[in-house]
């Protein structure tokens, strides 16, 4: 067997991570395939009152599912049917561990699907 130096190790670990991102891709496409032209792409940040990005929120929209997680850089990103407004609910559900925040839902019309969102939850 071979022996690896840390810097060896440290290359094939982002090779296979690249590999294993790629092969996510692939694999959400084929099972889900991309976007119908129907469907709007609604994203944006989700920040604390002092502008810091908080990961792990809970993102969801009524009446659709699933829901998604805010990335490490507070982003989240949603495929959803078209329709006139959307109501959006961030929860923090993983309690203290990036904070603790309260729950809002907010309101977006169409129209404002076309900017990124930018979200700022209280801290309770």
């Amino acid at each position: 067997m071979i022996k690896l130096s840390d810097k060896s190790r440290r290359v094939l670990r982002r090779i296979y991570q690249g590999l294993g991102a790629a092969t996510i891709s692939i694999l959400f496409q084929a099972c889900y395939g991309m976007p119908l032209d129907d469907d709007v792409n609604i994203g944006g940040i989700v920040n604390s009152n002092t502008n810091v990005p908080i990961p792990g929120i809970k993102v969801s929209i009524k009446n659709l599912s699933p829901a998604q997680f805010t990335n490490e850089d507070g982003v989240f990103n949603i495929i959803a049917p078209r329709k006139e407004s959307y109501k959006i609910k961030f929860e923090d559900i993983d309690g203290p561990l990036n904070g603790s925040y309260r729950t809002l839902e907010r309101k977006i019309n169409l129209s404002e699907i076309n900017t990124s969102l930018q979200i700022h939850l209280d801290e309770e």
